[in-house]
């Protein structure tokens, strides 16, 4: 006897949900889904409900939505080491950056930014398309289009590359010579101690950094034919400088610390543009670019004098090395000034007399006055440490003026002070000039 019309033929709905499927079936499903096949699909072939399927699936973690699947997506053009990095997640990277890189800053905007990149490789690997993961972390496309090119990768992925690929000493560091983009790039990276014990320590920086071939030109129109021999020597003077005359701005900045130096010397005397030609010859052998600018019109008291004067100005780039040396060589806080806060070099009486000498000029050449018989060394607030650099270099006549119970200046005997030169020979400033004009000439003791 034939059925009837509705009964002839089970629908497949009806037909379906006699199998109670387990979680072997889910497992089986989840296989599929992650092969590329959609959950319609994967209902259709094993004659069950798509929603049954779609539920299993998200118990079991996998995010879905009906119809969806998980796509094969474009390879990264990034690194191994950037997919790598980015898998261990925004703190275990930040803690790298922390350990191993020089001065930083991890602002608030650079971690997010980061955080969202490390989620992007991260949701890329499994499978999430661009406009997906550009909604996810809040991005518009085009950011993820562009990391996914490899191209304006975060600034902290930038340096955590650097750092990871560095093997270094305890206590040691890298920071980058050059920012660009606001610190956005970074390049010619070096290792520097996080402080200063031995003068073997600044040596072993100095011989990693390059050379600028403006230090060569410069150093011909000094007669100079072997500043390879003498460029460590002239840190220590362009270190006196920036203790002195030179004016440094910067700090901890939004990405890295770093600082420039603005030299700006009176325009009353000629013989400060050799001056300052000469501190640009010393940064450059360092790898800073510094080069003169626009004179300073008079500006201050000096502005309504009965002789206004300008000054000679130079600056230089922003550095972290620049930076480095403040903090580090130097013994300085940020916000500290060499007008009030002493130095704390204590390294530097390890230093070969040649490089003590050096800075000893610098000192001089910035804040000197050749009186009679003695030259006096403007030294607050180091006075001590500068009659102690005079006497390691056997003044024997130096000797502190102390005034309402503060150091004040340093004093040197002037024929002694004629005899180290205590006035550098090469720059032959007006003070220098002042102190030879008896016949007093300087021997090339210890040069």
């Amino acid at each position: 006897m034939p059925l009837p019309e509705d009964q002839e033929k089970e629908t497949p709905r009806a037909k379906r949900q006699h199998i109670r499927r387990t979680e072997a079936d889910a497992r089986r499903w989840a296989d599929k889904f992650r092969e590329g096949k959609s959950m319609l699909r994967i209902a259709q072939e094993d004659g069950t409900d798509p929603k049954l399927v779609s539920d299993w699936l998200r118990r079991l973690g996998i995010t879905t939505k009906q119809g969806s699947h998980r796509v094969s997506q474009p390879t990264l053009s990034l690194g191994a080491e950037v997919v790598e990095l980015a898998m261990m997640g925004t703190a275990k990277v930040e803690a790298l950056i922390r350990e191993r890189v020089w001065g930083v800053s991890a602002s608030g905007i650079g971690l997010s930014q980061l955080d969202k990149f490390c989620k992007f490789v991260v949701m890329h690997s499994e499978g999430k398309g661009v406009e997906e993961t550009a909604g996810v972390l809040g991005v518009h496309r085009s950011t993820i289009l562009g990391w996914r090119s490899g191209e304006d990768l975060p600034y902290l992925m930038k340096v955590a590359v650097v750092a990871k690929s560095k093997h270094l000493e305890p206590g040691w560091k890298i920071l980058p010579i050059h920012l660009g983009s606001g610190g956005n790039t970074q390049s010619d990276w070096v290792e520097v101690p996080e402080s200063i014990r031995v003068f073997d320590d600044l040596a072993r920086v100095v011989a990693q950094l390059p050379f600028l071939q403006e230090a060569k030109e410069l150093a011909d129109g000094f007669g100079i034919k072997t500043l390879d021999e003498i460029r460590l020597d002239l840190v220590g003077y362009l270190l006196a400088m920036m203790s002195g005359d030179s004016s440094k701005s910067g700090g901890i900045q939004e990405r890295f610390a770093s600082m420039g130096l603005d030299l700006q010397l009176s325009l009353k005397r000629n013989s400060n543009e050799r001056l300052g030609k000469y501190v640009c010859m010393c940064a450059n052998t360092i790898g800073i670019k510094m080069k003169r600018i626009s004179d300073k019109q008079p500006t201050g008291d000096s502005k309504y004098s009965q002789t206004p004067t300008g000054a000679y100005r130079w600056v230089s780039e922003r550095s972290p090395l620049l930076a480095w040396m403040f903090s580090v060589c130097m013994g300085l806080g940020w916000e500290e000034r060499t007008s009030y806060d002493p130095l704390k070099m204590d390294w530097i009486f390890s230093a070969p007399f040649s490089f003590r000498l050096r800075f000893v000029q610098g000192l001089a050449d910035s804040d000197a006055g050749v009186k009679p018989s003695e030259v006096v060394v403007t030294s607050v607030p180091n006075a001590e440490f500068v009659t102690k650099l005079l006497l390691s270099l056997g003044m024997t006549s130096a000797h502190t003026i102390i005034e309402g119970g503060v150091p004040l200046r340093t004093m040197v005997n002037r024929r002694e002070a004629s005899h180290l030169p205590i006035f550098n020979e090469h720059v032959k400033g007006y003070r220098y000039d002042a102190l030879v004009k008896e016949g007093i000439r300087p021997s090339k003791y210890g040069i």
